[in-house]
């Protein structure tokens, strides 16, 4: 996404700022998934945590990786 004065602007609308959430979003694996949709099973364990930003006006989203804690970087 554009970046002017530090700030994050959506692709599809230059004018309006990205938001980002109030909290970190997680993207983890789905072990046994089918093409269907039905099956699979949630791994806590895996995955990344990421800071989403939202086009409020057209929902355009981009996801980054969060920095890694002190500990995490043990």
């Amino acid at each position: 996404m554009p970046l002017r004065d530090g700030k994050r602007y959506c692709m599809n609308h230059p004018n309006t700022r990205m938001g980002r959430t109030e909290r970190f979003k997680a993207l983890v694996n789905v072990d046994g998934a089918t093409t269907s949709g039905t099956g699979g099973t949630i791994d806590p364990g895996s995955g990344i945590i990421v800071m989403p930003f939202v086009c409020e006006e057209c929902g355009y989203l981009e996801l980054y990786l969060a920095d890694k804690t002190p500990q995490e970087k043990k």
